[in-house]
Parts: structure tokens; sequence; C-alpha cells
């Protein structure tokens, strides 16, 4: 049976089409590094989300993590209005992060979040610095981005080369050797992948825990295996 999305709470957080969807699953894997930093910290943590969207992020640390207190950089009015709902304390509006720099000082959050913004920017290279920029010392940058087998993400690179990309399609198509090569000079903790084949509403894996549990044993193992990955960046003291 073809489900609607507001049949269940992915991980009993947010409405999905399944109990345990993939597709969601991108903001639960961020939840044990911000509840470590938590511990960590001696007040309440600073997290800067990046292109937060409609704030699943928050969300999901807000019911299985703990409290925060919450930026965001956004761009859309309907996810700027979105993040207000769910209660972040500041939104940055109006920043090409193309051709603008965060307007933070350096150090400013314990935690950047930046989930499916890196390959819809054509400077991402500097991006991430800049994002590592406002980051504290000892703190974290998560950075979340979709994967490829290499012949695909070759075949979408030379199709971008060729044709251009439509407004805020993707720019950047990372398999996993291209990934390592792009973090080459960063100070990355770890790269893990969850999603290894997603139906969502259409075939009922997703409500097995089982499954979910099998594709993020995979994703931890052979992260080039699944549809996504998280990149963990941690800044040198």
């Amino acid at each position: 049976m073809i489900k609607t999305a507001q049949d269940q709470l992915a991980f009993g957080v947010v409405p999905a089409y399944r109990r345990y969807e993939l597709y969601q699953a991108r903001y639960h894997e961020l939840v044990p590094v911000v509840a470590e930093a938590m511990k960590r910290s001696g007040g309440p943590l600073q997290i800067l989300d990046i292109g937060p969207g409609n704030g699943d992020a928050k969300r999901f640390v807000d019911a299985l993590a703990g409290k925060a207190e919450w930026s965001a950089v956004e761009v859309v009015p309907r996810y700027i209005e979105a993040c207000r709902k769910v209660g972040y304390g500041t939104i940055i509006e109006g920043v090409d992060l193309e051709k603008q720099p965060l307007p933070m000082a350096d150090g400013s959050y314990d935690v950047v979040i930046a989930s499916h913004v890196l390959e819809h920017l054509e400077n991402a290279h500097d991006a991430w610095r800049d994002w590592l920029r406002v980051v504290k010392p000892g703190g974290h940058l998560l950075i979340g981005v979709p994967m490829h087998f290499g012949w695909l993400a070759a075949l979408a690179r030379l199709k971008y080369r060729l044709f251009g990309r439509k407004p805020r399609a993707h720019c950047l198509f990372f398999s996993m050797r291209s990934l390592r090569a792009f973090f080459r000079d960063a100070p990355v903790t770890r790269v893990w992948g969850f999603r290894f084949f997603s139906a969502r509403q259409w075939v009922p894996l997703e409500d097995w825990q089982w499954f979910w549990k099998f594709s993020r044993w995979l994703g931890q193992k052979a992260p080039f295996l699944t549809g996504e990955v998280i990149v963990h960046v941690e800044k040198p003291t």
C-alpha cells in the first residue's frame, strides 16, 4: 500500500512515509555527535545550521539529544518561515554562499551543520573552509553530501561541464575516491553512510528496524555503497 508522508513518524520525530525512513536518517545520524558535544560543553551548545530547510536537524536533536541554541543561514522564504516556527534563535537571510563568507566571527559555534549544501556550490573548496572557520577549536563540522559510484559521478561531471546546471542544482558529484581527494587537507575524523536503498512510500523496507540497522552497518563498513554520507571534520584545538 502506498503511504502518505503523514502516516508515520520517522524515528519517532518527524512525519514520514516509514518508521525508519532513510531519507530522514541524515538528521538522525547527526544526533550522536551533537549529544557528545553537549556532554563536553560547559554551557548551552551553540549550533549553526547552514541551509536548514524545514529545520529537521533541530527537530531530531531537540527530541533525541537535548536543547541547544540554534542559528541558521537560509535564503528560501518558506524555509525561513519554517525555521522560525521550529524555534531557531537567529536566522541570517540573504547570504549568497557562492559569493559571500559567513558573517560570523571566527570560532563562534560548537557545531556547524551543512546537510546537502556543499554539492550545490561552485566555490565548495572555499565554502567548507569558511564553515570550519566559524567552528570553535575542538568543535565539529558535519557535512552531508550525496554519493555516486565512480562511473556515475564521472558521467554527471561530464554533463555538468557540457550543459551547465539549472538554478540551485548540483555542480559537484562525489564518488568515495573524489570525496577523499576533495577533503584531503581537512582534519576529517570520520566518513560514514547510512542509506543503502530507499524506496520510501513504495516498498515497506523502511518500516523494518532490521533494514535500517543493516543499512547503517553497511554505511559504516562500506560508505561507497550508500546513497549519501556524512563527513565529520573536527577542528584542532
